[in-house]
């Protein structure tokens, strides 16, 4: 091998050009069986150089390949990365100033050791990157001589082409890419590399096969263009998201496409966009398209990443008379890896259409690295909302059925003359869709997904799940108005004040039953489990309800005797009580019943469930102080969530019981008398939060709430290998004890040594 260097070694020419802060190289094919099985294979190898502290370049290298069984609707991705690779991802994650200081800080958490997050695999061997016979200089797969670590290698063939090697899973393979056309008419442009068409022959085993098999097809290999993996993290609050259209046509011709947008972090706004297309001739002559049309549609949110794909892709040019539809062959193809953020789309796609007025078929491979970027955990989260109200859709539907008539009464429903379907509709589905159409912060959504993730296990297949705790949700949140008397919920009127107190007490009590009906779709047949999962949502419903009878009695009397003598232990432990069963033990049980169906087994299920419960006691605490700290600054027109309404109503909550012995007594007996009843002034509720807040109550509340997510963390932590959900869960639990008030950053009670959470 000539010019060559390895993985962590300094840089000395070879397949990139000197001075180079980055190279990549990307292969595929589709390849078919003689029973016409027909699969698709992908690889994408980059390096990025980095500068050591003693000021020399060393290069990082990351790795990821694609098996993707079109028949079978099987996506199986690998991903590597050196320590290089790692060092580079550390060094841009503590750099993304854009990035949610609590991500932030779990990510380089998660980095620290210096080894790959999983799935992504940490390549024992060296990357070794030279030049073969010809130009030493010329960056493309052409000449490139690459030794991918322990995974495989990429060099010449007998008899001209390359030989691809690639090890292990998901699939092993042995293959010659034979270019058809001569290199010199694809040099790679500004807008991508043209690389080389070729036809594609060798042998695979595939994932349960003892023999390999013979396939033969076509592909391309291609060198130079950024694609996303193991890219340099922009400056500020912006992202790039990038897209690359594949496209080999049944006539010879073949189409890439792609693009960029440019988005901003926080408010995920595209700010700008960029796209190409080149026609390429069966004779390797490329044409540039001078007017594009790249649309995407159908968009998948995948529940591992919550990053949103389009499956589907129109590709357009007047110029080129050309109309394409490209159409992934199943959605659920993402590549989870760190190397991109999160995750990517690589997707084997079928395409249609027309080119020069005649009609055309074939396949394709897609590559689209969204802008994935958290600017804010809070809009993260919320990115669940569009699959959650999909999935409540059709857990309550839009409209009245037999059928749903049937699965809402257990199955001994009986449509008779449609009265029963349109009836039970009203009663038992309207009330409750009223509050889950706006839908929440969907963090106990999540919650289920990520116990599900952090088993190793796709959340996809459960989304049916999302439902049930989104439904469950919204009835717990109609009977608390109930009971409170309040009049707005997520800014529409409460379900009381629309369909009465006898409707929604009837339509609240059956959501409960909610779980039911989606544990056919989404537990085995193990009488075992189910009653497991029966077990502990009856454990949190008795729990939840507990926590409400606590509430519901209040504590006025405690807060009252804790005044009176200056102790607020007794009323301080009522209060974690109630917060615990309210809020903390049915976020113990989504966790558990995610981490059930996921099969966990063992200490596990309980582990994950207490982290959880500690999570969402600290939400609830974290309530607690914005609705002082919501209070403290003038509001600036519409209307808060959090803006002293607890404190409006005389309501008992922690930063108002950490007052006692923080305040003189004779101060802390104002502030009470002055609240205690209910019905206090705007003004009166605004000077005594602001006592709350500067007397270090609120500090306190803040600092118990990290303590108690802290401490279920480190419980947990030593049990679960490290994964992008890992990280995602950690700062789960960060958010829910620091949640940021809707108040200027000078505030009374704001903790100057939190920072920003936007970094």
């Amino acid at each position: 091998m000539a010019a060559a260097e390895s993985g962590n070694g300094r840089a000395g020419g070879g397949a990139t050009e000197p001075g180079a802060r980055a190279g990549r190289w990307q292969l595929g094919c589709r390849l078919v069986t003689g029973a016409g099985e027909e699969y698709v294979v992908t690889a994408s190898l980059v390096r990025r150089r980095r500068t050591t502290v003693d000021g020399s370049p060393r290069w990082g290298h990351g790795l990821v390949r694609s098996f993707i069984d079109v028949g079978r609707r099987r996506h199986r991705a690998q991903s590597w990365a050196d320590r290089g690779a790692v060092a580079v991802l550390r060094a841009a994650a503590a750099g993304a100033s854009g990035t949610d200081a609590l991500v932030r800080a779990a990510l380089l958490e998660a980095l620290a050791d210096g080894l790959p997050v999983a799935p992504d695999r940490l390549l024992a061997e060296p990357v070794r990157v030279g030049s073969g016979p010809g130009d030493p200089g010329r960056a493309g797969l052409d000449r490139a001589d690459l030794v991918l670590g322990e995974a495989g290698a990429w060099r010449a063939a007998d008899g001209g082409g390359h030989r691809l090697t690639l090890h292990g899973e998901p699939a092993e393979c042995d293959l010659v890419f034979a270019p058809r056309a001569a290199l010199g008419a694809e040099e790679p442009d500004d807008d991508g590399p043209g690389g080389a068409h070729c036809d594609v022959t060798g042998r695979i085993t595939v994932p349960g096969a003892r023999d390999a098999v013979v396939v033969s097809g076509e592909g391309w290999y291609a060198s130079g263009a950024e694609d996303g993996l193991l890219a340099e993290v922009p400056c500020g609050g912006r992202d790039i998201g990038r897209r690359r259209l594949m496209v080999f046509l049944d006539d010879g011709w073949r189409v890439t496409a792609g693009g960029e947008e440019h988005v901003e972090t926080a408010s995920r706004t595209v700010t700008g966009r960029r796209t190409w297309l080149t026609a390429h001739g069966p004779d390797g002559r490329a044409v540039p398209a001078e007017d594009v049309r790249l649309r995407p549609h159908r968009p998948w949110t995948s529940l591992s990443t919550l990053n949103r794909y389009p499956t589907s892709w129109e590709i357009a040019s007047d110029h080129l008379r050309l109309r394409l539809h490209v159409t992934a062959h199943f959605p659920d193809q993402e590549v989870r890896t760190m190397l991109t953020g999160q995750g990517f789309l690589c997707a084997a796609a079928r395409v249609s259409g027309t080119r020069a007025g005649r009609p055309v078929t074939g396949w394709a491979v897609v590559t689209a690295v969204p802008a994935q970027r958290i600017g804010d955990l809070e809009e993260y989260l919320g990115r669940l909302q569009e699959v959650t109200r999909r999935e409540v859709r059709r857990l309550y539907p839009d409209r009245p059925s037999p059928a749903l008539t049937t699965s809402l009464l257990g199955g001994t429903g009986a449509s008779l003359d449609g009265f029963a379907d349109t009836a039970v509709h009203e009663s038992l589905v309207r009330p409750v869709r009223h509050l889950a159409d706006p839908g929440g912060r969907g963090w106990r959504a999540y919650v289920c997904c990520a116990a599900i993730e952090l088993l190793g296990v796709r959340a996809d297949r459960f989304a049916p799940l999302l439902a049930a705790v989104e439904v469950i949700h919204s009835a717990n949140l109609a009977i608390d108005d109930i009971q409170d008397g309040a009049l707005h919920r997520r800014g529409v009127p409460a379900v009381h004040r629309v369909f009465g107190v006898p409707a929604t007490v009837n339509a609240a009590t059956a959501a409960y039953f909610a779980l039911d009906r989606v544990m056919d779709e989404v537990l085995p047949d193990d009488d075992r489990l189910r009653l497991a999962v029966c077990r502990t949502y009856l454990r949190m419903l008795r729990a939840a309800h507990g926590g409400q009878a606590l509430d519901l009695a209040g504590h006025t009397a405690e807060m009252d005797a804790a005044v009176a003598s200056g102790d607020a232990r007794p009323l301080l432990r009522r209060l974690r009580a109630a917060h615990r069963f309210k809020t903390g033990v049915p976020a113990r049980a989504f966790a558990e019943l995610g981490a059930l169906a996921a099969g966990a087994t063992g200490t596990r299920p309980a582990a994950i469930g207490a982290y959880f419960e500690a999570v969402g006691t600290a939400y609830q605490i974290s309530d607690d102080v914005l609705d002082v700290l919501g209070a403290t600054a003038p509001r600036s027109g519409g209307r808060r969530k959090h803006s002293g309404e607890d404190l409006h109503a005389g309501k008992v909550t922690m930063p108002l019981a950490h007052c006692v012995g923080r305040l003189p007594a004779d101060r802390m007996g104002q502030l009470w008398k002055a609240v205690r009843d209910g019905g206090a002034t705007a003004g009166t509720v605004h000077e005594v939060a602001t006592a709350i807040a500067d007397c270090g109550a609120v500090l306190a509340c803040r600092q118990e709430a990290r303590v108690l997510v802290d401490d279920a963390w480190h419980r947990l932590a030593p049990l679960l290998p490290g994964s992008p959900a890992k990280i995602m869960v950690r700062s789960l639990g960060r958010y829910a004890a620091l949640r940021e008030a809707e108040v200027p950053a000078d505030a009374p009670g704001r903790d100057p040594a939190e920072g920003s959470r936007r970094g």
